[in-house]
């Protein structure tokens, strides 16, 4: 991450200054200061800031306050917050965040030391969100959407899922892509919002299961007989006929059914779920395993998970990331997972991305790992390939 503007949020002249001094010391950024929310929205009007440093209790506009006016902004800077509050006070704030869209928040303590300092923006500046996908489209028309399902732009790029105690590659996700005839290949946080406005989910759906399945197959053929995982919503379940369109693309691509695993994304309340429960009853009669995806961040109730035919849980990477930082989230982490081994499920952890997670994870009772530390999504080409080379991870020792 290129730093050339940072923006300082503070109310008190002296800590402003001192971290002012800090950052000229340590970087060569133009650096502005606001010692309030509005201030500091009227700073981001005149110059987009690469990384925001925000105290949380200021007159006029808080931090909290300023940071639901800036989830409204159509910018993605790094957001640090400074802040003497007790760190549990943070913590709910960072869950806000995110929950507004604000990914990119961390936290540095008061007093802020050069040291601390100094390692905050040499993580900052270190993390690499794969440019050659993170293309920043502009006006993707639900036309566009039409034309792309019509002629197979979207393509899956697989994940894999490594065995949690000897890092064996047992399966993989499919990962929709567009391979944009102009703007490149886009990742789905790009389009999928125009997917959903104009009811294209479950068309982009079944594409995706045909096409990832008949990937799969010519694996199992080349002597890789791994797990493939789908992705699917709720919505989809909803559908009369979803059952019989996965089994077709099961019968189509000669894919074994105990090999695949639909992920239900648990985000989405599920309207009728006597349909939904039809569906997934009938494809798990068959075989296929169903897996309740991003546990813990939706809707759904532990009667709902008891009394539905899910024979897998795949942990959210928020509780991953925070495990380290927040007790809360440890222990919530701690729950879910003695949750799912009590109901004897696979439990899946993703968003691994460093080698104590993996650990960590491992340690706790997990099953599968998924993520950065293992390998980046790739097309299915160069992901078959790494499969036939036994190529590993560096990272993995």
């Amino acid at each position: 991450m290129a730093l050339n503007n940072i923006l300082i949020i503070e109310d008190d002249a002296f800590h402003a200054t001192i971290l002012s001094r800090l950052l000229k010391s340590l970087t060569s950024a133009n650096i502005a200061v606001a010692s309030n929310g509005q201030e500091g929205l009227d700073a981001i009007s005149l110059a987009t800031p690469d990384l925001i440093f925000c105290d949380l209790y200021m007159p006029d506009m808080d931090g909290v306050e300023f940071l639901r006016h800036f989830s409204d902004i159509n910018i993605s800077p790094d957001v640090v917050l400074t802040s003497s509050v007790s760190k549990d006070v943070q913590d709910s704030v960072i869950d806000m965040a995110i929950s507004y869209g604000i990914r990119n928040i961390s936290q540095l303590p008061k007093p802020v030391s050069k040291a601390g300092l100094a390692d905050t923006l040499a993580h900052l500046c270190d993390t690499v969100f794969s440019p050659t996908i993170e293309v920043q489209p502009t006006g993707i028309s639900e036309q566009e959407v039409r034309h792309a399902l019509l002629h197979d732009e979207f393509e899956p790029y697989f994940q894999g899922h490594y065995c949690a105690k000897n890092h064996r590659l047992i399966g993989a996700e499919a990962l929709v892509r567009w391979q944009h005839s102009h703007l490149g290949l886009l990742t789905p946080d790009k389009f999928l919002p125009v997917v959903f406005a104009g009811g294209l989910s479950y068309a982009l759906s079944c594409k995706m299961l045909r096409v990832s399945l008949e990937a799969a197959a010519q694996w199992h053929r080349l002597g890789q007989k791994i797990q493939i995982a789908i992705n699917v919503s709720p919505s989809d379940m909803e559908h009369e006929d979803f059952a019989d369109k996965v089994l077709q693309a099961i019968e189509q691509a000669r894919f074994p059914a105990n090999k695949l695993t639909l992920e239900v994304t648990e985000v989405e309340i599920t309207h009728d779920l006597g349909r939904a429960l039809d569906n997934m009853t009938r494809l798990r009669m068959r075989g296929v395993t169903i897996s309740i995806d991003d546990f813990g961040t939706g809707y759904s109730s532990i009667s709902q998970l008891i009394n539905s035919p899910f024979s897998e849980l795949k942990i959210d990477r928020l509780f991953i990331e925070r495990m380290s930082d927040s007790q809360k989230h440890f222990s919530a982490l701690q729950c879910m997972i003695n949750l799912g081994k009590s109901l004897d499920l696979k439990l899946v952890a993703e968003g691994i991305e460093t080698p104590i997670q993996a650990k960590m994870m491992a340690k706790l009772g997990c099953d599968v790992l998924q993520g950065y530390y293992f390998n980046k999504p790739l097309s299915s080409k160069d992901f078959i390939q790494n499969a036939l080379n036994q190529k590993q991870p560096e990272t993995i020792k």
